[in-house]
């Protein structure tokens, strides 16, 4: 039985620590309503900024990036010999749109396969 629980909490404790989608949602989303200098203060300065026709403003950070993905081969793969290869590209693109008179962050988007991160507790 205490096999069983020290298993049971070990696996939480890995699990904790992945980083999902979810978990970026609960880091981007609790963004707004907050005051956008301290979301430029702890994300730096975004990719781009624009002005909306409402007048609000768009702050936009992309991150992009590609990984090779290594070749694969021996018994298993036989006869055929080699698998996998190639590369796969990442990216993450999040919005902050925020008022400009009360500096304040209205909406929060985001989309992407790489937008992840560790869930909070």
């Amino acid at each position: 039985m205490k096999t069983r629980l020290a298993l049971t909490l070990l696996a939480a404790s890995l699990l904790t620590g992945c980083a999902t989608q979810a978990g970026y949602a609960q880091k981007v989303y609790g963004w707004q309503g907050r005051d956008v200098n301290e979301m430029l203060a702890q994300w730096g300065a975004p990719t781009s900024q624009l002005t909306m026709p409402n007048g609000n403003q768009l702050y936009t950070y992309r991150s992009a990036y590609s990984q090779e993905m290594p070749y694969q081969g021996g018994f298993y793969n036989y006869p055929w010999g080699f698998s996998g290869g190639g590369s796969v590209y990442y990216r993450c693109t999040t919005n902050f749109v925020a008022d400009p008179k009360t500096h304040t962050i209205l909406s929060v988007s985001f989309e992407g396969n790489d937008c992840v991160a560790p869930p909070k507790n």
